[in-house]
C-alpha cells in the first residue's frame, strides 16, 4: 500500500507566495495531500483560486513571528489517529524544484520516526544558538517535564513526522502540561523558536528514532542567506535536493522568478483529500 503524505503549510498572509508554494507542491509532489494552517488574521482568506481549493485546519490561530510552536501541536492534534503515514510542515519561503520527494520521504523514514534538517543531539549548556539561549529561563521546567538531561536541536522548515511520532506526542501523559508550557511560551518575554528545541528533544522523551536530512542538504535548506538563482540551479542539479529554503517573498526576486518558471513549464496536479 502506498504511504500517504500530507504537507501542512503554515501561512500568515494568503498571498501569491502561498500560491507559488501550492503550485510547486502540486507540480512536483502530486501524491501528497495539502492542508493550510492560517497563522494570520482569520478574516483573511485571499483571492487566489489555486490555494482557495486547499482545505484549512479549523483549529488555526493567529501566531507571532518566532512564536509558532502552537502550530505544531494543533497540527498533531488534527493529524493524530488519522490516515497519514507522514506529515511535513512547510512555509511560503520554501520552493519545490523536482519530482521524487514522496519516494525520498518514504525511503528516508524507513525505520525512523522523525526527520529534521540539522538534527543534532545534546546541545551544549554554553550554546549561544538563539532558540536555546533564549530558552534558558524556561529550560529547567522543560527538561523536568520531558524527563531529559539534555536537549536536541534542529532547523524548523521541512520536518517530517511519522504517524507514530504524532500519536505518541498527543497520547502522552505529559501532553496537557506540554501544551500549557507551549502556550505560556507565547508571552513576549519568553523564548524564541521553541519548536527547534522541543520537537527534536521529544524523540528522547518518548523513545522515538530520529534522523537528520543528508548533511549536504544543509546548504539547500538553511536560515540565511536567501537563495539566489545560481543556488537554485545548483539545488536542481543535486539529485536529492527536492526543495530550497529560503526564497525571498519578493515578486522581482530572480530566484523566485526562476522557480515560478519551473511551475509554468510543467502541468500542475490538484491534490485530492
Amino acid at each position: 500500500m502506498r504511504s500517504r503524505i500530507c504537507v501542512v503549510i503554515a501561512d500568515h498572509r494568503h498571498d501569491e507566495y502561498l500560491t507559488d508554494l501550492v503550485n510547486g507542491l502540486r507540480t512536483f509532489v502530486p501524491a501528497a495531500d495539502l492542508v493550510i494552517y492560517n497563522s494570520g488574521d482569520p478574516r483573511i482568506h485571499g483571492d487566489h483560486a489555486c490555494h482557495e481549493s486547499v482545505p484549512r485546519i479549523s483549529s488555526s490561530r493567529p501566531l507571532l513571528y518566532a512564536k509558532v510552536t502552537p502550530f505544531f501541536l494543533d497540527m498533531f492534534e488534527w493529524a493524530a489517529g488519522g490516515c497519514y503515514d507522514y506529515v511535513l510542515n512547510a512555509e511560503t519561503d520554501m520552493a519545490w524544484l523536482k519530482p521524487g520527494f514522496e519516494e525520498f520521504v518514504v525511503e528516508s523514514m524507513r525505520d525512523h520516526d522523525y526527520m529534521a534538517p540539522g538534527f543534532e543531539r545534546s546541545t551544549a549548556r554554553t550554546s549561544r544558538w538563539r532558540p536555546y539561549h533564549s530558552l534558558r529561563a524556561e529550560l529547567p521546567e522543560l527538561m523536568s517535564l520531558l524527563r531529559v538531561t539534555a536537549t536536541n536541536r534542529c532547523f524548523s522548515p521541512g520536518q517530517v513526522f511519522s504517524a507514530r511520532y504524532i500519536d505518541r506526542v498527543v497520547s502522552s501523559p505529559i501532553y496537557p502540561q506540554l501544551r500549557d508550557f507551549v502556550m505560556r511560551n507565547q508571552e513576549p518575554e519568553k523564548s524564541f523558536t521553541l519548536q527547534e528545541v522541543l520537537l527534536p528533544t521529544l524523540v528522547d522523551s518518548l523513545s522515538l528514532v530520529p534522523r537528520d536530512y543528508p548533511g549536504h542538504l544543509r546548504a539547500v535548506n538553511r536560515y540565511r542567506p536567501y537563495h539566489a538563482s545560481p543556488s537554485v540551479k545548483r539545488a536542481i542539479d543535486t539529485p536529492d535536493a527536492y526543495f530550497v529554503h529560503p526564497i525571498r517573498r519578493d515578486n522581482s526576486d530572480a530566484a523566485r522568478l526562476a522557480v515560478r518558471q519551473l511551475y509554468a513549464t510543467r502541468p500542475t496536479v490538484r491534490a485530492t483529500t
